[in-house]
This record gives structure tokens, sequence and C-alpha cells, in this order.
């Protein structure tokens, strides 16, 4: 078995759905030592199987820092399944097992990359970090982690399961928490006394999803959703006197929370409600995620670009993506230009899901020769 398959599969056998990096986590670290590499590990708070690890590799040259990072987190395992999940069962190029597309392919293409300069470091300037994330299908911990602890580079490549385009912008997203006030009696006095806060909200609905949003040439448009609705109860004859909403903004870069929000008070003022409307960003213990998009003339893209054409034979359009990912906190909170390609497959978060060993093998030697390019 070639050394980068079995690197592979040997990732694919430890468990690591969210919530359970800490073996892989460890795992990955005793092959950065192996390497001559230093692991720095970072725990999320109080959360032990929360762990990312990360290393770097310094020329001894000044230059610029080259980021490669990938999550070690996998979903949950599922049903249906017409193999073990936690077995590599190969098919051809196909390697059936979960996290085989999301995305260990990945991760083994980093590991090789950096395993290859550290026995080239004549071979590029400046210093390689790479990093192995906890938590990117939950709430993305680890990035936020490694972000808090300071984290810089000049560019950096997110080795997500995108084979055949290169992410080179994502929307970003709000929570936003409406809650509509209205005035509680007995429904046998309603309509002539009381005020129906459902009522209310649900005018107040319509008229959110008509709120304009900024259109961009690529991410299209930012959008409104009313994604929960919830007031009254169902037991007592009382007309609802609260009505709570959870509106989900997806933005497009120029939008921001504070611009969302004054859309929103503007919309109440005008249809005179606004004393009894509270609106408030869903608190939660992490940043949301901004908007981004970096131009697709920039030199790490078309470096990637030129050398997928050389390595697989084909052209590589850049690509956009509707929602989020851990490139969102790189590049639109951390300013690191940042693009998504990796190795891809098939059945994501589902059974039966695959990668393709190939797509790791032809990523590794894009990441290497995008390396040597951009760090010359």
């Amino acid at each position: 078995m070639d050394k980068t398959e079995k690197l592979y599969h040997d990732l694919i056998r430890i468990n690591s759905v969210s919530g359970n990096e800490k073996e892989i986590v460890y795992f990955i670290g005793s092959k950065l030592e192996e390497m001559g590499l230093k692991p720095h590990y970072s725990q999320y708070k109080d959360m032990e199987n929360c762990v990312s690890v990360s290393t770097s590799i310094d020329s001894g040259k000044p230059g610029k820092k080259m980021l490669l990072i990938g999550h070690i987190d996998t979903v949950a395992f599922g049903e249906g399944w017409e193999t073990d999940p936690l077995t590599p069962t190969v098919i051809g190029d196909r390697t059936y097992a979960r996290g085989a597309m999301d995305m260990k392919g990945g991760d083994t293409a980093i590991l090789e990359t950096l395993e290859y300069f550290t026995q080239h470091k004549d071979e590029f300037t400046g210093e390689i970090i790479a990093a192995f994330v906890a938590d990117e299908e939950v709430l993305s911990r680890g990035t936020y982690q490694l972000a808090s602890e300071g984290l810089t580079a000049d560019w950096a490549i997110m080795a997500e399961c995108r084979f055949d385009n290169i992410a080179v912008g994502f929307r970003g997203r709000y929570t936003i928490d409406v809650t509509v006030h209205g005035k509680a009696v007995h429904t046998k006095y309603y309509p002539e006394e009381g005020e129906n806060a459902i009522i209310t909200a649900g005018k107040l609905a319509a008229e959110i999803e008509k709120l304009p949003t900024l259109q961009h040439p690529k991410l299209k448009h930012g959008t409104w959703c009313i994604r929960h609705i919830e007031g009254g109860n169902p037991n007592a004859l009382i007309v609802p006197d609260s009505c709570y909403m959870l509106v989900e903004r997806f933005t497009v870069p120029g939008e921001s929370y504070e611009t969302c929000e004054k859309q929103l008070k503007d919309l109440v003022k005008k249809m005179g409600i606004e004393d009894k409307v509270d609106i408030r960003l869903r608190p939660r213990d992490l940043p949301y995620m901004e908007p981004f998009s970096i131009p697709e003339d920039m030199d790490l893209v078309q470096t990637i670009r030129g050398h997928y054409k050389d390595v697989v034979g084909e052209d590589l359009p850049c690509a956009y993506d509707l929602s989020v990912c851990d490139s969102n906190i790189l590049a639109g909170s951390l300013g690191i230009p940042t693009v998504t390609f990796g190795p891809s497959g098939g059945n994501m978060h589902m059974a039966n899901e695959y990668g393709y060993l190939s797509h790791v093998l032809a990523c590794k030697e894009i990441y290497i020769r995008t390396v040597k390019d951009m760090m010359k």
C-alpha cells in the first residue's frame, strides 16, 4: 500500500466525531514529532476532547507565512451504511468510510506536504504553518481558539473537500432574536380588547423578508429568512402577549450586523411598532462569521489553478459559496487571504460517504508546488 494511502486509512480508522477529537489530534501530533516537528496543542476552554494541533516549519530564511489548515472532526455515523464507517473500504479509486471525503483526505495531503518540506527546507523561504482543528462541524471552536491565540499568515489554503473548483468567497451569517409584545386579555374580549402579538409578528415577518439586501457579482445577495416563530398558549384562553421569531440573515461583503439591525429598527419604526419589538443578536460564545471574497486574479488563486491544470489536466474554475465555513474566520475575521480547495468525494454527511485517493495524491502535489512558487 502506498504511504499516502496508509496514512489516509489510519486517519479514517480513528473515530473523531465532533466532541471526540482527542485521539486523532494526538495521533497527528505523533506524526508531526516523527517528522521532527513540535506539535502545539490548543484546548478549547475546559472541553478536554475539543483539542486542535498546529505546528510550523521555519525555512531559516526571511519570507512570508503560508497556512495549511483542515478540520479533524466528522459528523456522526448515522444509519444505512453498507460497510463499516470506520473501516476504509476501497472500491476502485473510491474509499468508503466516515470522513473519507470530509475531510481526512485533506488532512492527509497537508501532513504529506509537511513531510516533504521538512526534508526540503532549501526549497522555500519564510514559514509554513499547519493546523488541524476540532469542532468544525459544530461551532468551529478549534479555529476560533487558534484565532484567539494570535494566528496570522499571509495566505491560507483550507483543505476542505472541493476538488472541482476553488472557493474564493463565502457569505456571512447572523442569527437575530426578535420578540414582539402584545397585550393579554381573555380571548372572549378579543379583538375589541387586547393585542395579539402573533398577528403583529406575522405582519412584521412578511415585511422582514421584503427588506433589501446588497448585491454581489458572485455571491448573489444577502437573505432574510424567518426560521422559527412561536407564541401563545394552546391550553389557555389568553390573547398572546408575546411572539418570538428567529431571523436568519446571510450577508455579502459590505453588510454587517450594524447595517442589518438598522434595517430592522427602521422597519419597526415605519410600521409604528418600535415600542413593541425587541431586537438583538442571538448570544453565542463565539463570534459570528463575516462574509468575504478575494480577487480571482490573486497570485495564490492563479498559482493553484495553474498547478491544477498541470497535475490534473483540466481547468479549475473559481467558485463562491452561499453558506459559511472556517474559511470565514480566517479571511472574514482575521483578514488572511484564504482559498478553499482539497480532496473530495461523495455522499458527504450521509451513509456510504467516500473519498477519492487520486484527489489526495493530486492535492499533495499541488500544495507542494504552490508553496514552492509562493514562497520562493
